[in-house]
């Protein structure tokens, strides 16, 4: 990125912090506060740390002064966080944070940005359908943020979570992740999982996956239910077909739970199947750490210049992140496309060809944020009449 286009993008976030009202964590003042600039590092993450704030006043005038390109505080709370070595902090608790990002749910191809962020939004939804149903908590006690960039974090600051330790973090995470399941536990050969009176736990939520995988098999034609199930551990084309047909007399699970066309390994199998799908990915080492930095909501995300944008659960169910964490104007911008590429923001795909071409200032320094283009000048739609 050449220092033209870093001065450009420095520029349009000092413009957006000298005009947003930021929103602040819980105990601002006992966080630390870290940035990375608009510097000759830029667009690596070198962070300048170990700051902190007396005042909402002095956190703006310092947003607006050195207009970073990333924004962070600590999830932890601290006696003395300016303080530059860990020991010297004195710990006193810290939020228990949830991290989802793309990463997590595309290790080999990765998908069109729009399809990515739709993936991590529904597995962001399974994550608060655990914290709603299984842990209790209800919308007001946890925020939802988009992060600015390819996922959500999912914030909750109980008093009586603030000085969980790493281990029992750890705690959580294995229960959102289904780590120590073991299908053998969860199985009986004529009586599959217990039924709880709630939907609040692993066995139902295996149950009602296992319950709707049939009923799809039942819904479609027998040769296609028999390809896919012949697929399944243990069971075979002949099998297959067997119990697709003992099916099409019973859509429900319960015949296939007393009899004994379905193997105990074929069983296992789907449950294994279940708990991936029903398990959450999520980011584990964020959630286990007590001492994590996580972006400032409401500030710009350096990568993307997209607000970092903090949700209720209604809001949430709506959110766009390509339109609504869009903050730049349509005004258009000149820039060299590095090589082509499409965009998608507020409503519109855009591809474009390498060379020079004018963009709305959104999609310019979106593309520019992501090393995709460098700036060459601002144009007006009236310049060109």
């Amino acid at each position: 990125m050449n220092a033209r286009t870093k001065a450009f993008l420095e520029s349009k976030f000092r413009e957006y912090y000298h005009n947003a009202v930021t929103e602040l964590p819980p105990r601002f003042r006992k966080r630390e506060w870290a940035f990375v600039l608009f510097d000759s590092a830029y667009p690596k993450l070198v962070m300048r740390r170990h700051k902190a704030f007396g005042s909402q006043k002095e956190l703006y005038a310092y947003l607006g002064a050195v207009s970073p390109a990333h924004v962070y505080y600590s999830t932890a709370c601290y006696a003395h966080p300016s303080a530059t070595r860990m020991q010297d902090k004195k710990w006193e608790g810290a939020d228990l944070i949830f991290d989802l990002d793309a990463d997590k749910l595309f290790t080999d191809s990765v998908p069109q940005y729009a399809l990515m962020l739709t993936a991590v939004k529904n597995e962001t939804d399974k994550l608060l359908d655990f914290l709603m149903n299984d842990f209790s908590f209800e919308d007001a006690d946890f925020s939802i943020v988009f992060s600015g960039g390819r996922g959500y974090h999912v914030h909750l600051r109980e008093a009586r979570l603030l000085t969980l330790g790493s281990h029992e973090r750890r705690e959580v995470v294995n229960y959102l992740t289904g780590t120590g399941l073991e299908p053998e536990y969860l199985i009986k050969r004529t009586n599959m999982v217990p039924v709880p009176d709630d939907n609040s736990c692993w066995e139902i939520r295996i149950r009602s996956w296992i319950e709707r995988y049939f009923k799809r098999l039942s819904e479609m034609d027998s040769e296609t239910a028999t390809t896919e199930l012949a697929n399944v551990k243990a069971i075979g084309k002949r099998r297959a077909k067997m119990i697709v047909d003992e099916m099409s007399q019973d859509s429900t699970v319960a015949p296939l739970l007393q009899s004994k066309l379905m193997p105990l390994a074929a069983w296992k199998s789907l449950i294994r199947e279940a708990i991936l799908q029903i398990k959450v990915n999520i980011d584990v080492p964020v959630t286990a750490d007590t001492k994590r930095l996580i972006r400032l909501p409401t500030s710009l995300h350096g990568g993307s210049g997209l607000r970092v944008t903090p949700l209720t659960l209604d809001e949430f169910r709506r959110f766009d992140p390509l339109r609504d964490a869009v903050v730049f104007s349509d005004r258009l911008i000149s820039v060299k496309i590095l090589r082509p590429t499409t965009a998608e923001l507020k409503g519109e795909t855009i591809k474009v060809q390498q060379g020079t071409t004018e963009l709305p200032e959104h999609t310019a320094v979106y593309l520019m944020a992501r090393g995709l283009a460098e700036y060459e000048s601002r144009r007006f739609k009236s310049d060109q009449k």
